[in-house]
């Protein structure tokens, strides 16, 4: 017997009743799921971004206790398993994605993570390095699937719209994360210290913390609806493709004009986000003026997470009105956001202040949190123009090859870290800032003329099909 608390609506011209769910149109249902994949990222994101910020602190705080049971650099050691596992994951993930739908994907890649957070109730070295490579496999099953599963609820014309709402939920996992940290550190903050020691108690209500945000976000995912409508994964072929011709599907998208002009963004990407995870927050760190300020690192979060959703607000409608030139207004908003950021970096950051700590003086402006807002906010901005734009480039670069062109542009971009990081102890502060620029410039270029490119084809498509284009409008 049905329920009698389930509400009921009646068509205009029928005496049946109808669920209220049912009466959800394309779009509202390409919206509900839109949102509830941003929410079940928020959950993963949150617990990620924080132990991103205070990981080696707390691997130093176990060492000094116990030196046998883990290194002193685990926490670098182990970003490399992580990202290592991350890169060579990516060559195999849309080739599985064949057989495992993106919900469970999804699922899977959160699960991974929780496994890692486990770790810490009783560390063991090889248990760390372990899971980090299981996180690493587990973040490329997350981003493949973030990517089906959005080209499985977006049409040609909402996927940007639907990639920022993604994003700017998401990524308010900054915000909360900074949030934590700056009440973290008041509240294990002791009085004449200049950082953070971490008792196993603490470190057990930390990360356990964090395994129950994974938690939460595996239960989102798994309950992700999965019906589509006019969706762009919906008009490719659903054939299961012989190992051979999957190969060949990558070989199509490493050799795609589109993705060879993509590569500079893709490197860019790269360095932006070892930038904006590890370097800066170091110079911060070992900058002289922050020697005793505990909450630095959490202001800047915060900044970076109130950008991320500022982004999400502003630039969905802008997005909407731009129509055909979307891709062009996220080019620009990133180029504007990230030369501000280079030039506020050159000015404000002590040249040597990637090697240690350091008592030079900046080139002209005073390091203040003010200051360090500014550019975590811009910072912020343009990694969600980035991110965005990354995962709306790839859905129509190479139509025909979504996911290997999702995969490779992940693979340039872990892979471009990974060389970035290697060689930051050789590198000053301004020679960080000239790669970004370079790259800043020619990647760009590129994202502009495959936008083009891409633009033309669309609009080829909608003089083919005039009354899906119709359709699209009414929704």
């Amino acid at each position: 017997m049905e329920s009698s608390n389930i509400p009921y609506v009646l068509e205009e011209n029928s005496a049946k009743p109808r669920r209220f769910w049912m009466e959800l149109t394309p779009r509202r249902h390409e919206l509900l799921c839109t949102y509830l994949l941003g929410i079940g990222t928020l959950f993963l994101y949150t617990g990620y971004s924080l132990q991103q910020f205070i990981g080696e602190s707390v691997i130093h705080s176990i060492h000094e206790k116990s030196p046998d049971t883990i290194s002193a650099y685990a926490g670098y050691y182990g970003a490399a398993f992580h990202l290592s596992a991350f890169a060579l994951c990516t060559l195999v993930t849309p080739s599985l994605q064949h057989f495992v739908p993106s919900k469970w994907f999804l699922t899977l890649a959160s699960a991974l993570f929780a496994v890692y957070y486990l770790g810490f109730f009783h560390l063991n070295k090889y248990y760390f390095y372990l899971t980090q490579a299981l996180m690493g496999i587990g973040y490329s099953f997350y981003n493949n699937g973030e990517g089906q599963y959005l080209s499985e609820h977006s049409s040609r014309r909402t996927i940007e719209s639907n990639t920022g709402i993604e994003t700017a939920v998401g990524h308010a996992s900054m915000f909360f994360g900074g949030i934590a940290l700056i009440v973290l550190c008041f509240l294990l903050h002791t009085e004449g210290g200049t950082g953070i020691e971490y008792s196993d108690l603490q470190i057990r209500f930390i990360y356990g913390t964090m395994f129950i945000l994974n938690v939460f976000s595996v239960v989102v995912f798994a309950f992700l609806p999965t019906k589509q409508y006019d969706s762009i994964a919906s008009k490719s072929s659903t054939v299961v493709p012989s190992l051979a011709n999957q190969i060949k599907q990558f070989l199509k998208a490493f050799q795609s004009k589109n993705l060879l002009i993509l590569m500079p963004f893709f490197f860019f990407q790269g360095f932006a986000v070892s930038f904006l995870m590890t370097v800066y927050p170091t110079t911060l760190s070992f900058t002289y003026a922050f020697k005793t300020d505990i909450y630095i690192i959490g202001i800047y979060s915060v900044s970076m997470g109130i950008a991320e959703a500022i982004g999400g607000i502003f630039l969905r409608p802008l997005l909407k009105r731009a129509g055909d030139y979307g891709l062009y207004v996220i080019a620009a908003t990133n180029f504007l956001s990230y030369s501000i950021i280079i030039i506020l970096a050159v000015l404000s950051i002590p040249n040597l202040a990637t090697f240690g700590p350091t008592n030079s003086a900046p080139l002209f402006l005073t390091p203040s949190r003010l200051l360090v807002f500014i550019i975590g906010f811009l910072i912020g901005f343009s990694d969600f123009c980035v991110t965005m734009a990354r995962a709306v480039i790839c859905q129509v670069a190479v139509p025909d090859c979504r996911m290997q062109v999702f995969s490779l542009s992940k693979l340039y971009q872990s892979g471009s870290s990974v060389i970035v990081l290697l060689l930051t102890p050789y590198m000053t502060i301004y020679i960080w800032l000239c790669v970004l620029t370079v790259f800043l410039f020619i990647g760009t270029t590129g994202f502009v003329i495959v936008a083009r490119r891409t633009t033309a084809d669309r609009q080829k498509h909608s003089v083919a099909h005039p009354s899906q284009a119709q359709l699209a409008d009414k929704i």
